[in-house]
Protein backbone atom coordinates (compact mmCIF):
# COMPACT_ATOMS: atom_id res chain seq x y z
CA UNK A 1 0.00 0.00 0.00
CA UNK A 2 2.70 2.38 0.60
CA UNK A 3 4.60 1.36 -2.37
CA UNK A 4 1.28 2.33 -4.34
CA UNK A 5 0.86 5.68 -2.82
CA UNK A 6 4.13 6.82 -3.08
CA UNK A 7 4.71 6.08 -6.79
CA UNK A 8 1.13 8.10 -7.12
CA UNK A 9 2.56 10.73 -5.23
CA UNK A 10 5.84 10.63 -7.49
CA UNK A 11 3.11 10.91 -10.53
CA UNK A 12 1.36 13.62 -9.45
CA UNK A 13 4.05 15.67 -8.47
CA UNK A 14 5.80 15.19 -11.69
CA UNK A 15 2.53 16.20 -13.59
CA UNK A 16 2.45 19.62 -11.75
CA UNK A 17 5.85 20.33 -12.61
CA UNK A 18 5.06 19.57 -16.02
CA UNK A 19 1.99 22.15 -16.03
CA UNK A 20 4.04 25.21 -16.64
CA UNK A 21 6.48 23.82 -18.66
CA UNK A 22 3.79 23.20 -21.10
CA UNK A 23 2.01 26.39 -20.86
CA UNK A 24 5.34 27.88 -21.29
CA UNK A 25 5.87 26.31 -25.05
CA UNK A 26 2.93 27.90 -26.69
CA UNK A 27 4.39 31.46 -25.94
CA UNK A 28 2.99 34.14 -23.62
CA UNK A 29 -0.57 33.69 -21.73
CA UNK A 30 -3.68 35.54 -22.80
CA UNK A 31 -2.61 37.90 -19.06
CA UNK A 32 0.58 38.91 -20.72
CA UNK A 33 -0.71 39.97 -23.67
CA UNK A 34 -3.31 42.29 -22.10
CA UNK A 35 -0.05 43.78 -20.25
CA UNK A 36 2.11 44.40 -22.99
CA UNK A 37 -0.78 46.30 -24.84
CA UNK A 38 -1.90 47.91 -22.46
CA UNK A 39 2.30 49.08 -21.59
CA UNK A 40 2.12 50.15 -25.29
CA UNK A 41 -1.21 52.73 -25.11
CA UNK A 42 -0.55 55.18 -21.97
CA UNK A 43 -3.39 55.38 -20.54
CA UNK A 44 -5.59 52.61 -21.93
CA UNK A 45 -8.01 50.42 -20.01
CA UNK A 46 -8.25 46.50 -20.98
CA UNK A 47 -11.92 45.77 -22.21
CA UNK A 48 -11.39 42.21 -23.39
CA UNK A 49 -9.09 39.93 -25.34
CA UNK A 50 -9.32 37.05 -27.42
CA UNK A 51 -6.55 34.60 -29.01
CA UNK A 52 -6.93 34.59 -33.26
CA UNK A 53 -4.17 31.67 -34.37
CA UNK A 54 -0.97 32.84 -33.37
CA UNK A 55 -1.95 36.40 -32.42
CA UNK A 56 -4.11 38.14 -29.09
CA UNK A 57 -6.12 40.53 -30.15
CA UNK A 58 -6.98 42.60 -27.16
CA UNK A 59 -9.43 45.69 -26.81
CA UNK A 60 -8.17 48.59 -24.87
CA UNK A 61 -10.28 51.98 -24.45
CA UNK A 62 -8.43 55.15 -24.30
CA UNK A 63 -10.57 58.09 -23.62
CA UNK A 64 -13.06 58.25 -25.77
CA UNK A 65 -11.98 55.59 -28.26
CA UNK A 66 -11.85 51.71 -28.80
CA UNK A 67 -8.38 50.64 -29.53
CA UNK A 68 -7.22 46.83 -31.34
CA UNK A 69 -3.37 45.61 -30.19
CA UNK A 70 -2.33 42.42 -31.85
CA UNK A 71 0.01 40.52 -29.66
CA UNK A 72 2.18 37.85 -30.88
CA UNK A 73 1.36 34.70 -28.90
CA UNK A 74 4.99 33.63 -29.40
CA UNK A 75 7.02 36.56 -29.32
CA UNK A 76 4.75 39.30 -27.39
CA UNK A 77 5.33 41.80 -29.92
CA UNK A 78 3.24 44.25 -30.09
CA UNK A 79 1.58 46.25 -33.09
CA UNK A 80 -1.69 48.26 -34.29
CA UNK A 81 -4.52 45.81 -35.41
CA UNK A 82 -6.94 47.47 -38.38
Amino acid sequence: MRRTLTFAGAVLAAAVFALPAAAGQDGIPPSGAVKRAVAAVPGAEPLGVKRKGAIYVVKLKQGGSIIRMGVDAKTGDVFPMQ
